[in-house]
Protein backbone atom coordinates (compact mmCIF):
# COMPACT_ATOMS: atom_id res chain seq x y z
CA UNK A 1 0.00 0.00 0.00
CA UNK A 2 2.65 2.11 0.89
CA UNK A 3 4.38 1.88 -2.22
CA UNK A 4 1.34 2.85 -4.60
CA UNK A 5 0.55 5.49 -2.53
CA UNK A 6 4.48 6.65 -3.24
CA UNK A 7 3.92 6.07 -7.09
CA UNK A 8 0.56 8.24 -6.82
CA UNK A 9 2.39 11.12 -5.02
CA UNK A 10 5.10 10.76 -7.76
CA UNK A 11 2.77 10.90 -10.41
CA UNK A 12 0.96 13.78 -9.17
CA UNK A 13 4.05 15.88 -8.17
CA UNK A 14 4.93 15.50 -11.80
CA UNK A 15 1.51 16.51 -13.25
CA UNK A 16 1.86 19.76 -11.14
CA UNK A 17 5.21 20.43 -11.81
CA UNK A 18 4.10 20.52 -15.84
CA UNK A 19 1.37 22.91 -15.07
CA UNK A 20 3.83 25.33 -12.79
CA UNK A 21 5.45 27.62 -15.51
CA UNK A 22 9.04 28.03 -14.94
CA UNK A 23 8.91 31.79 -14.53
CA UNK A 24 6.99 30.70 -11.19
CA UNK A 25 9.70 28.42 -10.35
CA UNK A 26 11.76 31.45 -8.97
CA UNK A 27 13.04 31.14 -5.33
CA UNK A 28 10.70 32.34 -3.46
CA UNK A 29 13.87 34.15 -1.22
CA UNK A 30 15.82 35.66 -4.00
CA UNK A 31 12.21 37.26 -4.81
CA UNK A 32 11.77 38.68 -1.56
CA UNK A 33 15.44 39.55 -0.60
CA UNK A 34 15.31 41.70 -3.63
CA UNK A 35 11.61 43.55 -2.84
CA UNK A 36 13.62 44.11 0.68
CA UNK A 37 16.32 46.34 -0.80
CA UNK A 38 13.81 48.17 -3.24
CA UNK A 39 11.86 48.84 0.10
CA UNK A 40 14.67 49.66 2.29
CA UNK A 41 15.09 53.25 0.67
CA UNK A 42 11.75 54.33 -0.19
CA UNK A 43 10.14 56.79 2.29
CA UNK A 44 7.18 55.42 4.36
CA UNK A 45 4.64 57.13 1.58
CA UNK A 46 6.29 54.95 -0.94
CA UNK A 47 6.32 51.89 1.07
CA UNK A 48 2.29 51.80 1.12
CA UNK A 49 2.04 52.67 -2.42
CA UNK A 50 4.90 49.48 -3.13
CA UNK A 51 3.03 47.35 -0.86
CA UNK A 52 -0.30 48.07 -2.52
CA UNK A 53 1.49 48.11 -5.98
CA UNK A 54 3.01 44.44 -5.08
CA UNK A 55 -0.90 43.31 -4.00
CA UNK A 56 -2.41 44.63 -6.47
CA UNK A 57 0.13 42.98 -9.07
CA UNK A 58 -0.51 40.00 -7.28
CA UNK A 59 -4.09 39.84 -7.20
CA UNK A 60 -3.57 40.43 -11.30
CA UNK A 61 -1.26 37.07 -11.07
CA UNK A 62 -3.86 35.43 -9.07
CA UNK A 63 -6.94 36.67 -11.46
CA UNK A 64 -4.68 35.34 -15.04
CA UNK A 65 -4.23 31.63 -12.78
CA UNK A 66 -8.01 31.32 -12.73
CA UNK A 67 -8.24 30.94 -15.51
CA UNK A 68 -6.02 28.25 -16.61
CA UNK A 69 -7.32 24.81 -16.68
CA UNK A 70 -5.35 21.44 -16.03
CA UNK A 71 -5.89 18.63 -17.57
CA UNK A 72 -4.84 15.60 -15.23
CA UNK A 73 -4.98 12.55 -17.53
CA UNK A 74 -8.40 11.96 -18.83
CA UNK A 75 -9.56 14.89 -21.39
CA UNK A 76 -11.78 16.80 -18.54
CA UNK A 77 -10.20 20.67 -17.86
CA UNK A 78 -10.63 21.45 -14.09
CA UNK A 79 -9.98 25.10 -13.26
CA UNK A 80 -8.63 26.88 -10.12
CA UNK A 81 -11.70 27.49 -8.71
CA UNK A 82 -12.65 24.00 -8.68
CA UNK A 83 -9.67 22.78 -7.22
CA UNK A 84 -10.53 25.50 -4.58
CA UNK A 85 -13.86 23.43 -3.63
CA UNK A 86 -12.32 20.03 -4.16
CA UNK A 87 -9.80 20.70 -1.87
CA UNK A 88 -12.49 21.61 0.91
CA UNK A 89 -14.26 19.54 0.56
CA UNK A 90 -11.36 16.31 0.79
CA UNK A 91 -9.76 18.57 4.21
CA UNK A 92 -13.29 19.27 5.98
CA UNK A 93 -15.99 16.87 4.43
CA UNK A 94 -18.22 17.98 7.37
CA UNK A 95 -18.98 21.52 5.55
CA UNK A 96 -22.08 21.80 3.70
CA UNK A 97 -22.57 23.86 1.06
CA UNK A 98 -23.11 27.35 2.56
CA UNK A 99 -19.63 26.68 4.58
CA UNK A 100 -17.66 26.37 1.84
CA UNK A 101 -19.00 29.25 0.19
CA UNK A 102 -18.08 30.66 3.79
CA UNK A 103 -14.71 29.55 3.81
CA UNK A 104 -13.71 30.65 -0.13
CA UNK A 105 -15.01 33.51 0.48
CA UNK A 106 -18.30 33.60 -2.70
CA UNK A 107 -22.17 33.45 -2.29
CA UNK A 108 -24.05 30.63 -2.16
CA UNK A 109 -25.32 31.09 -5.74
CA UNK A 110 -21.70 31.03 -6.81
CA UNK A 111 -20.73 28.05 -4.60
CA UNK A 112 -23.99 26.00 -6.35
CA UNK A 113 -23.20 26.66 -9.98
CA UNK A 114 -19.73 25.92 -9.70
CA UNK A 115 -20.74 22.27 -7.41
CA UNK A 116 -23.09 21.87 -10.56
CA UNK A 117 -20.02 22.05 -13.13
CA UNK A 118 -18.21 19.53 -10.81
CA UNK A 119 -20.76 16.77 -10.76
CA UNK A 120 -21.14 17.20 -14.56
CA UNK A 121 -17.09 16.46 -14.76
CA UNK A 122 -17.75 13.37 -12.45
CA UNK A 123 -15.26 15.19 -9.35
CA UNK A 124 -18.15 15.44 -6.75
CA UNK A 125 -22.03 14.04 -5.44
CA UNK A 126 -24.16 16.11 -3.66
CA UNK A 127 -24.91 14.18 -0.06
CA UNK A 128 -27.97 15.13 2.06
CA UNK A 129 -27.80 14.03 5.91
CA UNK A 130 -30.44 11.81 7.14
CA UNK A 131 -30.97 14.15 10.19
CA UNK A 132 -31.66 17.10 7.72
CA UNK A 133 -32.60 16.94 3.79
CA UNK A 134 -32.17 20.75 3.45
CA UNK A 135 -28.49 19.93 5.08
CA UNK A 136 -26.28 19.15 1.87
CA UNK A 137 -22.82 17.91 1.71
CA UNK A 138 -20.18 17.34 -0.80
CA UNK A 139 -18.29 13.89 -1.51
CA UNK A 140 -15.84 13.22 -3.68
CA UNK A 141 -15.68 10.83 -6.25
CA UNK A 142 -12.81 8.57 -6.98
CA UNK A 143 -11.79 11.31 -9.95
CA UNK A 144 -12.63 14.08 -7.13
CA UNK A 145 -10.03 12.38 -5.06
CA UNK A 146 -7.53 12.08 -7.32
CA UNK A 147 -7.78 15.91 -8.00
CA UNK A 148 -7.74 16.35 -4.89
CA UNK A 149 -4.15 14.78 -4.20
CA UNK A 150 -3.05 16.79 -7.30
CA UNK A 151 -3.71 19.68 -5.35
CA UNK A 152 -2.32 18.56 -2.22
CA UNK A 153 0.83 17.98 -4.10
CA UNK A 154 0.59 21.15 -5.73
CA UNK A 155 0.11 23.29 -2.76
CA UNK A 156 2.63 21.22 -0.55
CA UNK A 157 5.65 22.09 -3.15
CA UNK A 158 4.18 26.33 -2.67
CA UNK A 159 4.23 26.23 1.03
CA UNK A 160 7.74 24.69 1.21
CA UNK A 161 9.22 27.84 0.05
CA UNK A 162 6.79 29.96 2.03
CA UNK A 163 7.59 27.80 5.16
CA UNK A 164 10.83 28.18 4.44
CA UNK A 165 11.03 32.12 4.26
CA UNK A 166 8.77 31.95 7.45
CA UNK A 167 11.20 30.00 9.48
CA UNK A 168 13.46 33.72 8.74
CA UNK A 169 11.39 35.82 10.55
CA UNK A 170 10.42 36.53 13.59
CA UNK A 171 6.79 35.51 15.44
CA UNK A 172 6.25 39.03 15.58
CA UNK A 173 6.85 39.97 11.67
CA UNK A 174 4.92 37.50 10.92
CA UNK A 175 1.69 38.71 12.72
CA UNK A 176 2.75 42.31 11.46
CA UNK A 177 2.38 40.11 7.80
CA UNK A 178 -0.88 38.67 8.76
CA UNK A 179 -2.20 41.75 10.26
CA UNK A 180 -1.22 43.85 7.01
CA UNK A 181 -2.67 40.79 4.95
CA UNK A 182 -6.61 40.85 7.18
CA UNK A 183 -6.02 44.70 6.60
CA UNK A 184 -5.59 44.21 2.93
CA UNK A 185 -8.64 41.72 2.81
CA UNK A 186 -10.99 43.72 4.83
CA UNK A 187 -9.56 46.88 2.10
CA UNK A 188 -11.09 44.52 -1.03
CA UNK A 189 -14.13 43.46 0.96
CA UNK A 190 -15.05 47.58 1.53
CA UNK A 191 -14.70 47.55 -1.88
CA UNK A 192 -16.61 44.96 -3.03
CA UNK A 193 -19.75 46.41 -0.80
CA UNK A 194 -19.04 49.76 -2.69
CA UNK A 195 -19.65 48.00 -6.37
CA UNK A 196 -22.59 46.23 -4.94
Amino acid sequence: MEKSRKGRNEFYQKKYKEFIPNSCKKSIHQELQLRKKQVEILNPDEKVTTLLETGIRTLNKAYMLEKKSVDLGNGILLYPSEFHIIEVVGKYPEKNLASIASHLGVTRGAISQMVRKLEKKGLVKRVRTPNNKKNIMLELTGFGKEAFEWHKALHESLETGIREELEQMSDADIEKLLRVHRHFERMLDRCIERYE
